[in-house]
């Protein structure tokens, strides 16, 4: 007589449970462990945005204001922050160093002619940075413009963009995505800052011997 070995019906009940668990329970550890690398991956994009506009407001407001500290003339500001030639005075500004005794125009947006390193705000224009793996692929776009400037008794915030200098520039990073695009949308941060033609802070030096 041949013996064989088969399942009991007990045995085939726990199969059939165990199986019909992890059908239900592993696609929705693969759809949480796929949630948590998109979320990964936002947060470590904008970590970088931030960081990078961060490294961009460490920088001049302009080229001029590397050697001077002067509030800047502008070609196409509001009338009512135009500088005092006479006096060297702008609405704004201190007695001291931070008024416009030099007349010095501000630059045109972009990076600066025979320079090894950016070292105002608008030398980052189109200065773009790029994180790309194996898993991800991303660009931090950066865009520097010139905006309509606020008046002086204003309350209403204008993003029209400028062809000429005035006293407000705008730096725009935006992260467009290059994998994972539909589960992140193509470009899915952006940040702004603004920043104001108010003169530079130079740093008093001591060489210690």
């Amino acid at each position: 007589m041949i013996k064989k070995n088969a399942f009991t019906l007990i045995e085939l009940i726990l199969s059939m449970v165990i199986i019909a668990i992890a059908f239900t329970v592993l696609p929705k550890i693969l759809q949480l462990s796929a949630k948590v690398s998109v979320q990964n991956l936002k947060g470590e994009a904008m970590y970088n945005a931030i960081a990078y506009i961060g490294l961009i407001k460490s920088t001049a407001w302009d080229e001029e204001n590397i050697k001077y500290n002067d509030i800047l003339l502008v070609a196409n500001g509001d009338s009512d922050y135009d500088c005092n030639t006479t006096t060297t005075y702008r609405i704004g500004g201190f007695d001291g160093s931070r008024n416009c005794k030099n007349a010095k125009n501000a630059s045109s947006l972009g990076s600066d002619s025979n320079e090894s390193y950016n070292n105002d705000m608008d030398d980052f224009d189109t200065i773009n940075a790029t994180n790309n793996t194996n898993s991800r692929a991303y660009d931090l776009n950066v865009s520097v413009d010139y905006l309509e400037d606020i008046a002086e008794n204003g309350n209403t915030f204008s993003s029209t963009t400028k062809s000429n200098t005035t006293n407000t520039k705008r730096i725009t990073i935006k992260v467009d995505v290059k994998k994972k695009a539909s589960a992140l949308g193509n470009s899915f941060v952006q940040m702004s800052f603004i920043a104001q033609n108010i003169g530079q802070f130079q740093i008093n030096k001591r060489v210690w011997n």
